[in-house]
């Protein structure tokens, strides 16, 4: 099957104008960012380095025990009595729902297409914190890549003032282009099945206003990621 740029460029080349002859695509690119170690350790290093330089946290723990009191500890340290959170299936910790439950606090999963969406924004609303996991993390820059889909809405990481996601170290790959070849490689059509994927580098921020740096004007202004080894 031709695809569509394909065609356009059989185009171009058919008409001689304004390129004589388009040049293929090439099959490897220059990388844009530097990542000199690409070990599981080395990746952490620098994962953890460009997210202190874009102002969010990180928290290394080993196994799923030290990750659950992790997030319950960072839980505790907001306040938090009202959770916004995905599908605890795509957040990489076993047993964590049900301990944020036993510690009294309420998760919600929100759903915005139902009946009861205006008791919904009502509730969402005072929820201190949000819990995600991610698709990957980038090492060269300090991003997490989220995408929608089932059970994994885009209310926990913007809506609530702290977002909190959860990522194995085997999800921290060197750069975005990595992740985009091994998802053509893979065949995955993720990409194309999700209506919203977000890049996620540090809070959120904004220096529309006389050009002063303003964090948590459009989102959380508290990033904090833990990576459970």
């Amino acid at each position: 099957m031709t695809s569509s740029r394909e065609k356009i460029l059989g185009k171009l080349r058919e008409a001689q104008k304004p390129f004589p002859d388009a040049p293929p695509r090439p099959k490897h690119y220059l990388p844009v960012a530097l990542v000199e170690d690409t070990s599981s350790e080395g990746l952490l290093k620098q994962f953890s380095q460009m997210l202190k330089e874009v102002h969010a946290e990180i928290f290394v723990v080993e196994g799923d025990e030290a990750a659950c009191d992790k997030v319950l500890e960072l839980l505790k340290s907001h306040n938090t009595t009202n959770l916004l959170a995905w599908d605890f299936k795509h957040i990489p910790v076993q047993y964590l729902e049900s301990a944020i439950k036993d510690n009294g606090i309420t998760i919600h999963h929100p759903e915005m297409r139902d009946e009861f969406r205006r008791e919904m924004i009502e509730t969402i609303h005072q929820s201190q914190a949000g819990l995600t996991g991610a698709d990957v993390a980038i090492a060269a820059t300090g991003t997490l890549v989220v995408s929608t889909g089932a059970g994994k809405g885009r209310l926990p990481t913007v809506l609530a003032p702290v977002h909190i996601a959860v990522i194995t170290l085997e999800q921290i790959v060197p750069r975005l282009e990595d992740w985009l070849a091994r998802q053509r490689a893979a065949g995955s059509d993720r990409l194309w099945n999700s209506a919203n994927v977000c890049f996620i580098s540090g809070p959120s921020k904004t220096a529309d206003i006389e050009m002063e740096l303003i964090y948590g004007a459009h989102g959380p202004g508290i990033v904090q990621v833990v990576v459970k080894k």
